[in-house]
């Protein structure tokens, strides 16, 4: 979700105190419908997972000024991931990364992508942090330089074009573990395919809740990715998913959808417990797909989870979250389905 794909900073008449006017321009769920999320949804709804700002300059350095809503830690996931900022810069038609806001101890953090370059006119998209939220966010040039919006329109949002991609799901889909906000897995294939990624990944809380699928419905995108089994039981998948993908699909019937299994976690070689529970997910998640099929919606996808992330059982930190090459994989493998929709 890029924010005005330009800046859209916090504007200096909007009080810092006032967290209803921050939730709604922070949030990743809609402040208007609040009451209808779960209070564990909505919570992680604050954490800027996916979000990142579009502007261009011609400054020799940049920074960036950024305040948290937690200043959270995990033991298994960098800072810089949690709640650091990411910045590429686009070359020739090809985003490339340059550099990362280091997070400090602190709520307040002000730190630089890079210096040293030349006074150059660059376009530039900057990642916020991944598991954390941010109540302000300010981008630091030379003070001779300029920041404006994009001179050109690659990732930024056309009103009168549906191209964005959704993804709904887990803590992977919101970017556990990656070692900083642009490798989480929408946003690298939101430089892959070129098109604006919404990240609706809601680490433990993926369930496929009504609420959800309402707030698909309202995202006005070309593609949706269901990323949500890690977090579901068979039964989950049994007794919800069928209403909740044929809600997207009546409300949005021109929209491309991708079903995607579990993919192949390292244990399931040897816990034979945690093997047989995502067997029995995925087959329940592939009789819904069948079932939609054969009731006449072809706007269904079904992505095996065979090789998402590999075959040698090296792309988690715990068995479960994604290494930096694990988001790759999966994002390649993601491709090579998505593309023949794009």
């Amino acid at each position: 979700m890029i924010l005005g794909r330009g800046y859209d900073i916090p504007d200096s008449s909007v009080s810092k105190t006032d967290s209803l006017s921050y939730a709604a321009r922070f949030s990743r769920l809609p402040i208007e419908r609040k009451s209808e999320f779960r209070k564990d949804l909505w919570d992680i709804g604050r954490s800027s997972a996916g979000m990142a700002v579009r502007f261009s300059s011609n400054s020799t350095s940049i920074a960036a000024r950024w305040t948290l809503v937690q200043n959270a830690s995990m033991g298994h996931m960098p800072s810089t991931g949690i709640k650091g900022m990411d910045l590429y810069t686009l070359d020739g038609d090809k985003w490339i990364y340059i550099g990362t806001a280091r997070p400090s101890a602190k709520i307040e953090n002000n730190s630089f992508f890079i210096k040293g370059m030349k006074p150059e006119q660059r376009e530039y998209i900057a990642y916020f942090p991944l598991y954390d939220g941010v109540t302000s966010v300010e981008i630091g040039i030379d003070s001779t330089a300029q920041i404006s919006k994009p001179k050109n329109n690659i990732l930024v949002r056309q009103p009168e074009k549906k191209e964005s991609i959704l993804f709904y799901g887990t803590s992977i889909t919101q970017g556990g573990c990656a070692t900083r906000p642009g490798m989480g897995y929408t946003a690298i294939l939101e430089r892959m395919t070129g098109r604006e990624t919404f990240n609706l990944g809601f680490s433990g809380n993926g369930r496929l809740d009504k609420s959800m699928a309402k707030t698909i419905c309202d995202i006005n995108a070309s593609i949706v990715v269901l990323d949500c089994l890690p977090n579901c039981t068979d039964k989950i998948v049994r007794d919800s998913a069928r209403v909740f993908i044929k809600m997207i699909l009546d409300k949005r019937p021109a929209t491309e959808i991708f079903m995607v299994e579990n993919p192949e976690f390292p244990q399931t070689a040897v816990d034979m417990k945690m093997a047989k529970e995502l067997k029995d997910e995925d087959a329940e998640w592939l009789k819904v797909y069948e079932g939609l099929r054969k009731e006449g919606y072809k706007k269904l996808h079904y992505v095996q989870g065979a090789c998402l992330i590999g075959n040698d059982n090296e792309s988690t930190v715990d068995g479960v979250h994604f290494t930096d090459l694990g988001f790759l994989r999966f994002s390649q493998e993601l491709y090579k389905h998505l593309k023949k929709v794009l």
